[in-house]
């Protein structure tokens, strides 16, 4: 079992690292799910805008007996991050990674789709009709430091405008992944 300590993994700048240390895997046969991984962001996406429609449609609350104070931007957040995670996660199995921790995943991207240092023939091809830039990988980071204030925190309000911002760079990046891996 990995035992993160905040903060420590993002020191660790060394793919060969992340592998010695079990927060990454380099496993070929994972390639054939990149697909399955964006249909579980889209999944995720059709999540996040039902708990966000929720919040404003006063027929479908009554229906679902909701009560008048609920709020889902927090799960609005939630499912937004976990959509662009899911679609990152998609992005490594298509160039032959697993991962099992978020700041390793986003570490991989930086290599694979910033830096490039560890790109072979196949997996720039990949990128010539699309390519993720910096800031959408600090996107990725950024929502999870929302989601994480959203479902961590109990003194912190997240408010509409952070579910909105969530939900738009949800769609962004998942729709630059699969242009990517399509």
């Amino acid at each position: 079992m990995i035992v993160s300590i905040p903060g420590c993994i993002k020191m660790i700048n060394d793919i060969k690292e992340l592998i010695r240390r079990g927060y990454i895997t380099k496993d070929d046969s994972v390639k054939n799910l990149s697909r399955k991984y964006l249909q579980k962001a889209r999944n995720n996406l059709i999540t996040m805008s039902l708990l966000s429609g929720i919040n404003n449609n006063k027929k479908a609350r009554d229906m679902l007996k909701i009560p008048s104070d609920y709020d889902s931007d927090e799960w609005v957040v939630i499912c937004g991050y976990y959509a662009m995670y899911a679609s990152a996660l998609a992005l490594i199995a298509k160039v032959g990674y697993k991962s099992k921790n978020h700041t390793a995943t986003i570490k991989l991207l930086e290599e694979f789709f910033i830096k490039k240092k560890l790109m072979f023939k196949e997996d720039v091809d990949l990128l010539k009709n699309a390519i993720i830039q910096k800031a959408e990988i600090e996107k990725l980071s950024e929502a999870r430091h929302k989601r994480e204030i959203a479902q961590y925190s109990v003194t912190k309000q997240t408010t509409k405008e952070i579910a909105e911002s969530i939900k738009q760079d949800a769609y962004s990046f998942i729709n630059k992944a699969e242009a990517i891996i399509w």
